[in-house]
């Protein structure tokens, strides 16, 4: 599969995904994610280790999400 992707203006790349997981896909969803919350830099992220796994979160451990 190709597709196109522009992450700076005017600066156009091919992109060729083969395997189970659209990983480039998964590249986009999360910078639009990243984008849309502001693009808060990384001293705002968090990492919450415990027995029952990782959990990632943005400003508040209560919002957070499995890594």
């Amino acid at each position: 599969m190709r597709s196109g992707s522009r992450l700076r203006p005017g600066v156009d790349r091919a992109v060729h995904q083969s395997g189970p997981r659209r990983l480039w896909g998964e590249v986009e969803a999360a910078l639009r994610w990243w984008a849309g919350r502001g693009e808060p830099d990384h001293t705002r992220f968090g990492l919450t280790v415990a027995a029952e796994g990782q959990r990632v979160w943005l400003d508040d451990p209560d919002d957070s999400w499995v890594v």
